[in-house]
Formats: structure tokens, C-alpha cells, sequence
């Protein structure tokens, strides 16, 4: 069975406000000892993989700043991929692009080293907004990424956006709307800003520097979102994740329905043969254990309600719900004795639970409550 790889690229020129990823500023020596480093781990992990995981049918490159890593580097590490795993026909190959970063000769150089799938961290066509979250690019960066993109011709590729943004109003995102349908992108993620713990957005909102959309406004935007891409033949295949028929990502489908992918770099996350385990968070750390031949994991030894709870929670974000006979392989139980079945009665009656057929799932109506619902509904 084909896993799934992600790379974490911890390098960007700039800090963004909002994220909390793991990244630290870039320099070239820094940058080749990881690299270098990697090359280390990858080999380590796939020693420690069964012969038929290691095959691959989807690569993602996140971070940080993927668009930043130079090309010599991320080739040779390509090319250990290959020689140590098998890709299987037509894999799905994302990167992470910031618009400012995208030129003719940097995309032209990721589509012959096999990316098919790039991705372009957009958040807004609103400079007002993208200036509140501290991004670099510029309205024009992203009308020339996309327009290269389609030049170069990327059949797919996708587009991150961001809603519930600090001082958006109704008008400022139906803007945004119809600029990002005249793109046209085969897919679409669009994010509600999350307030994350220890960034500068976080510390400007608890200061009253940044004041939020009034939630009833979000929620309001959420289904507005919906409303229009739907019009516009997109399907929601995940709350936050819109595709034309199928440009759904592999990749991250393989996450919400808790198959086995690989990941590789400082904090990135596992799951192999239903164990979760990261690497640390510290280049640092990462570098040293890797170059003393260890890698760098904490494994995740949560209890088994834990893994229930989290199997609810990522069935429950997708349009397709919960596999009741995969669920009761995994945990010995049916998904409605793992569920507050009180509070599934309700929700059901309510018409926000579809209980029908061999998967349970939300409906429309429930995606804008899809957290609040879930959270009820987990015992």
C-alpha cells in the first residue's frame, strides 16, 4: 500500500504574524547542514519502513518557505527519493510557493523535477489585509504567479486563502471572491484566521491592538464562502478544502482518513502502522541527532480515547464522513458507542447529522458548526 511523504522546509526571509508553523530566518550554510542532515534521515526512515511502504503516490513540501530552497538542493534530494522509493504512475507532487518567489524560471525548473501541484500561498487580494498579516507579497506578485502557473502549464494547482480576517468586512471578502474565481484554480483552500498562542497577531489582539471580526460576521463569511464556490461547480470535500471534480488533494485526504504517511524535517509529523510520532522542533536538536545516526522522534503514547477522538474529529471535517466498518476495525467499536449518543439523537433530529448508509457524516447546513458540533458530540 502507497504512503505518503511530507518534507517540512523550516527556512523563510520573513516572519509572518499569524503562523506558528516551525521556522527560523534562512542563511546558506544553515540550509545545506539541513539539507545534508536530511539526506541522513531520509535513508534511516526508509530502513525503518516494511518493503511495500515504500512505495509512494504523493510528495508535499511545506514549511516555511519551499520556494526558497535552492534548486541543486532540492534536485539531489529528489533524486534520493527516487533511488530509494518507488513512485507509483502519475503521483501527486505539491510545493508550497509564496507568490513573490513564483518566477518563470523557478516554476519551469519544479515542473521538470516532477511538482505538478503547486501551491500559492495567497491569504488575500486585499492589501490593507495582507499588510495586517505581516506577508511580503503584493496584489500583482499573485496575478503573476497564477499567471504563470498557467502558462508554464500547471494543470493543477492550488490556492490558499484566508477569511475572518482583522477589519474584513462582507465587502472586502466578495472581493477577494470574485478575484479568486476569475483565477479559476482547480483547488481552493480557504482558511478561517486562527488567533494561535506566542505570535505577533496573538500578542497584538490580547493587547486590543487588532480587534477581530465579530463571530456571527465569520460565520456569516463561512457560509457566504460556500454559497458562491458552490455556484461556481467547486465541491467541499473538507471544511476548509474546495476542488473542482477530481482535484481533491491526495495528499491531505490521506491525512483526514488516517493513512500512513511519512514526514520528514524538524517538527514534522507520522503516522506508520498506526503510530503517531514527530520530530523535534529544533533544527538544532534535529541536526545533532541525525548526525550521531539516531532520529529525532517523540512518539505519541496518547491512550486509545485519544486516538478515537482524533479519528472522530478529522472523519467528521470531510464531506464523507466516518467509515463505520473501517472505524470498528480500528477501535473493536461502532463510531455511535464511541459518540455522546444523547447529543447524536439531537444533532441528528436537527437535521446537522446524516446517520444513512455505511458512513456518518455532517451535513451542509452543519459545516459552518462543524467544531462546535464535534466537540459536543466526542464522549
Amino acid at each position: 500500500m502507497p504512503i505518503s511523504l511530507y518534507i517540512h522546509y523550516p527556512f523563510c526571509t520573513h516572519l509572518c504574524h499569524y503562523c506558528d508553523f516551525y521556522k527560523i530566518h534562512r542563511s546558506d550554510d544553515v540550509e545545506v547542514a539541513y539539507f545534508q542532515t536530511l539526506e541522513i534521515e531520509l535513508k534511516l526512515a526508509w530502513e525503518s519502513l516494511n518493503p511495500d511502504q515504500r512505495n509512494l503516490d504523493t510528495i508535499y513540501i511545506g514549511g516555511g518557505t519551499p520556494s526558497l530552497i535552492e534548486p541543486k538542493h532540492l534536485d539531489r534530494l529528489l533524486e534520493n527519493i527516487r533511488k530509494l522509493f518507488t513512485l507509483v504512475d502519475n503521483p501527486e507532487f505539491s510545493l508550497e510557493i509564496n507568490p513573490e518567489s513564483a518566477t518563470s524560471d523557478k516554476l519551469l525548473f519544479l515542473k521538470t523535477l516532477g511538482v505538478n501541484r503547486p501551491v500559492f500561498g495567497i491569504q488575500s487580494f486585499n492589501h490593507r489585509s495582507l499588510k495586517i498579516l505581516n506577508r511580503t507579497h503584493n496584489i500583482d506578485d499573485s496575478f503573476r504567479a497564477v499567471y504563470l502557473a498557467r502558462a508554464i502549464g500547471f494543470e493543477n494547482f492550488g490556492i490558499d486563502m484566508i477569511f475572518g480576517l482583522p477589519r474584513q468586512s462582507a465587502k472586502t471578502l466578495s472581493d477577494d471572491l470574485i478575484q479568486l474565481i476569475e483565477f479559476e484554480p482547480p483547488h481552493i483552500s480557504y482558511y478561517q484566521l486562527t488567533v494561535e498562542k506566542n505570535t505577533p497577531l496573538a500578542i497584538k489582539v490580547n493587547d486590543g491592538k487588532i480587534k477581530l471580526p465579530d463571530p456571527d460576521l465569520t460565520g456569516a463569511m463561512y457560509r457566504g464562502i460556500n454559497a458562491e464556490l458552490s455556484r461556481q461547480r467547486y465541491i467541499r470535500y473538507e471544511i476548509s478544502s474546495f476542488a473542482r471534480p477530481g482535484f481533491e488533494c491526495r495528499h491531505n485526504m490521506r491525512y483526514w482518513e488516517e493513512g500512513d504517511f511519512l514526514g520528514l524535517g524538524p517538527s514534522a509529523h507520522s503516522f506508520i502502522n498506526n503510530q503517531r510520532f514527530a520530530n523535534t522542533s529544533d533544527l538544532s536538536a534535529y541536526i545533532d541527532k541525525l548526525s550521531h545516526g539516531e532520529r529525532p522522534l517523540i512518539y505519541d503514547y496518547g491512550q486509545e480515547n485519544s486516538r478515537i477522538h482524533e479519528a472522530i474529529m478529522l472523519g467528521l471535517r470531510t464531506s464523507r464522513g466516518i467509515g463505520r466498518q473501517n472505524f470498528k476495525d480500528r477501535f473493536g467499536m461502532t463510531v455511535e458507542q464511541a459518540i455522546d449518543n444523547k447529543t447524536l439523537q439531537i444533532f441528528i433530529e436537527s437535521g446537522f447529522v446524516d446517520p444513512a448508509g455505511d458512513r456518518l457524516r455532517l451535513t451542509d447546513s452543519a459545516f459552518p458548526l462543524a467544531d462546535e458540533i464535534i466537540r459536543r458530540l466526542v464522549k
